[in-house]
């Protein structure tokens, strides 16, 4: 899994943009892909400096852009996080949509109007021994607590596999396949599966 951190500029109004050379298609050879939140054509891909496909439309201001496998097929989708409205929620919120590559260009997988829960923050990553990477993400609860909520990709779209205890602040963390929340006293729990069961484990 690649996550494209975003780097914000706080006192000067720059575009700001993070790339990442990475095996796209399964082949051995890597693409290099860049994202420029919050702009048209927010992803670019590159093949040996030349541009294949630029892509994302303004209208999703997208905010964040994992790279991951969420079906285990060797083969990379793009997860965006937009800040979009729908029909049935016609306010700016946070989502996730997935995106697939065919070699050309990125099209939609799942273009998700909302989450199980107001969305916070997400990553990917492969949390146990079924093919393809989980999605987990940080929500909100209905009392403003925050949980973390693992997703499994099953076709067209997640489903939610797992769900943690609300806690009253927490912040989302991930280190390689290590994923799970650093609440406010420093404190880190990871997201652990032995034996089918999810729990969370103090970070060491």
């Amino acid at each position: 899994m690649w996550l494209l951190t975003i780097l914000l500029a706080i006192f000067q109004p720059l575009v700001v943009f993070e790339s990442c050379q990475v095996d796209l298609e399964g082949d051995g050879q890597k693409e290099r892909v860049i994202f420029r939140p919050k702009v048209k054509g927010a992803i670019s891909v590159f093949r040996s400096e030349r541009k294949v496909w630029q892509g994302v439309p303004n209208r999703w201001q997208a905010w964040k852009l994992i790279i991951a496998d969420v079906d285990g097929d060797d083969r990379k989708d793009f997860l965006v996080g937009v800040n979009i409205k729908t029909r049935y929620f016609p306010y700016r919120h946070k989502s996730v949509f997935v995106l697939g590559w065919n070699g050309k260009f990125a099209y939609a997988r799942w273009l998700g109007s909302h989450m199980s829960k107001p969305l916070v923050d997400f990553v990917a990553a492969s949390l146990d021994e079924h093919q393809g990477d989980e999605l987990v993400t940080l929500e909100t609860t209905r009392d403003g607590r925050k949980c973390l909520v693992v997703y499994r990709w099953i076709g067209f779209g997640f489903t939610v596999i797992w769900q943690s205890q609300p806690f009253a602040r927490a912040r989302l963390f991930s280190k390689g396949r290590q994923v799970g929340v650093r609440l406010p006293d420093g404190q880190r729990l990871f997201i652990v599966n032995t034996k089918g069961r999810w729990a969370l484990k103090t970070y060491r």
